[in-house]
């Protein structure tokens, strides 16, 4: 007879599977992007069948996924949505709160410099 408490069919080899980075919460009308347990503002996702999703930014642009691209793109999406409102990045696992941003250069615009002909050169008096 044997004993189904110690037939090792609750144990297996296989390593422990990752918890998702993405993942899409809800149904509501559309569903919550969150990326490493923190909510990605301005996104949301619409799904539009099993292997489908619709991202739109900030209920303007949107564009269509399948679940593998989405769940590839969505991070950096995160990123530069962060970034755009003043962070570092996206909040990575066990953060407090998203990281300031660091000092960089801030855009300068650049005005084009053109050649000019001068007859008989410049004038030096």
């Amino acid at each position: 007879m044997l004993n189904h408490e110690n037939d090792g069919m609750d144990r297996h080899d296989c390593p422990d599977l990752p918890e998702p980075r993405v993942s899409f919460r809800g149904p509501f009308r559309r569903h919550d992007v969150v990326v490493n347990g923190w909510q990605v503002p301005f996104l949301e996702a619409h799904m539009q069948g099993e292997d489908q999703v619709l991202l739109v930014i900030d209920q303007r642009l949107g564009g269509e996924f399948s679940v593998e691209e989405a769940e590839r793109v969505i991070p950096f999406v995160a990123d530069a949505i962060s970034v755009a409102l003043g962070y570092g990045c996206h909040p990575r696992r066990g953060m407090d709160k998203p990281p300031p941003t660091l000092p960089h250069s801030r855009p300068r615009r650049l005005t084009q410099l053109a050649a000019v002909s001068v007859e008989g050169g410049l004038d030096k008096g």
